[in-house]
């Protein structure tokens, strides 16, 4: 578990980076890219459920993005609330940051309407890129110390 915070930690830090360094890439970073992090790390989830979550991810931030330009109000953002938990429901996946990034466009302000699903697809990409290079990493590791697997498997 080691292994995968630590890579974790150093893609936020470079996703934190490019966001602070590049005006285009500001919204490469959001909080809610930490709550996905850990809850990518905490479960051990499939490609299907993966898949429904990134794509989720990506359509509530293009409803919230939508309803806050069409008009930003109570009513918009209590709209948003409510389709964001039905999809949460829908999916059966008890995933709150999906919630998280819904709202984003009510706290942040957008340069246009695709900009926060396009750069929630791409941060949740590069979060599952990276750990698949720590599930790389913890195969080497574990290769290369036989004794704590043998370790492992005796507890």
């Amino acid at each position: 578990m080691w292994i995968k915070s630590s890579v974790i930690c150093g893609y936020l830090l470079v996703a934190y980076w490019l966001s602070s360094h590049f005006g285009l890439l500001k919204m490469c970073f959001y909080p809610s890219l930490g709550a996905f992090s850990y809850f990518f790390i905490s479960r051990n989830l499939q490609k299907t459920e993966t898949v429904k979550l990134v794509g989720a991810a990506i359509a509530v931030a293009a409803a919230g993005s939508a309803l806050n330009a069409l008009h930003p109000s109570s009513v918009a953002f209590l709209l948003t609330c409510i389709m964001a938990l039905g999809i949460i429901h829908f999916i059966r996946i008890q995933a709150a940051p999906l919630l998280a990034v819904a709202l984003i466009p009510f706290f942040a302000p957008l340069p246009h309407l695709w900009t926060l699903p396009v750069f929630v697809g791409m941060s949740l990409l590069g979060l599952l890129a990276a750990l698949q290079l720590s599930r790389g990493l913890e195969a080497v590791w574990a290769a290369a110390r036989p004794e704590a697997k043998a370790k492992a498997a005796n507890l």
